[in-house]
C-alpha cells in the first residue's frame, strides 16, 4: 500500500499543465502583428537610409539604422506587438538588419534614387573603307579579369594600322538613361547602345566621356601606341 501511494504522488508531481487556448491564442496574435511590423519598418528605414546617404552623410545613416535597431523592442512592446521569447527576438532583430540592408540598397536603385554613373563597356574602332574593314576591339571591361581577354586587345592594339581607323564606337549603359557620349571631344552619335563618330586625329590616346540624364559622368582613356 505504501509503494501503490509513493507512485500516485509522484504521478501527481509530474502532471502535464493545462494548455491554455487564449494565451496561445493571443501570443500568436502578437507574433503575427510583430512579423508584419518589423518587415515594414525595416522596408520604410532602408529607402529612408537610403535617402539619408544620398542627401545628407552615410554614416548618419548607418547611425539611423541603428538608434531604430534598439529602439525596436520598446516600439513593439508599447503597440501590443512583442515577441515572447527570447530566441524569437533574436529572429526578429536578424530579419530586421537583413530586411533593412536590402530595402536600402533597393532605395540606392531608381526609380528612388541614381547614384551610379553610365557604365563604358566596350570600345572599338572600324579600319578603313575596303571590302575587309571591320570592327577591332580595343577595350572591353571585362579585360580586367580575363587575361585571354585582355591578350586580344593588346594584340589588336599592336596590330592595328591606326592611320586607316576611320570611325570610333563605344557600348555604354545606364541604369536610367545615357544623356550625352563624347569621344576625343566630339559628340558621338547613338546607334541603339553604341556612341559612333568618325575618326579625325586620334593622336597618343582615344578619351571617352558619358554623361546620364541625371548628370552622373564616366570619364576613360585608351592609349594608342605609336608608330602605327
Amino acid at each position: 500500500m505504501a509503494k501503490r501511494k509513493k507512485v500516485e504522488e509522484e504521478t501527481e508531481l509530474f502532471k502535464e499543465p493545462e494548455f491554455n487556448e487564449r494565451e496561445f491564442l493571443v501570443s500568436e496574435l502578437k507574433k503575427g502583428r510583430g512579423i508584419i511590423l518589423v518587415f515594414v519598418i525595416a522596408a520604410v528605414l532602408g529607402i529612408f537610409s537610403a535617402y539619408i546617404q544620398v542627401n545628407v552623410d552615410t554614416y548618419l545613416a548607418y547611425l539611423v539604422g541603428i538608434a531604430t535597431i534598439f529602439a525596436l523592442k520598446p516600439v513593439l512592446k508599447a503597440i501590443n506587438a512583442e515577441f515572447k521569447d527570447k530566441k524569437t527576438w533574436t529572429f526578429a532583430i536578424l530579419a530586421f538588419i537583413i530586411l533593412w540592408i536590402a530595402f536600402w540598397s533597393v532605395g540606392l536603385n531608381p526609380p528612388f534614387n541614381d547614384v551610379s554613373p553610365p557604365q563604358i563597356r566596350m570600345v572599338e574602332v572600324y579600319t578603313g573603307a575596303s571590302a575587309n574593314a571591320t570592327w577591332v576591339l580595343i577595350y572591353d571591361y571585362e579585360a580586367s579579369y580575363n587575361k585571354e581577354l585582355a591578350k586580344e586587345i593588346a594584340k589588336n592594339k599592336d596590330s592595328l594600322n591606326w592611320n586607316n581607323v576611320t570611325k570610333i564606337r563605344a557600348l555604354v549603359t545606364d541604369n536610367v538613361g545615357v544623356s550625352s557620349v563624347y569621344i576625343n571631344g566630339k559628340e558621338a552619335t547613338a546607334d541603339g547602345n553604341y556612341y559612333v563618330v568618325n575618326a579625325l586625329n586620334i593622336g597618343s590616346e582615344i578619351t571617352i566621356t558619358a554623361t546620364d540624364v541625371n548628370g552622373h559622368r564616366d570619364t576613360m582613356s585608351i592609349s594608342v601606341p605609336t608608330g602605327t
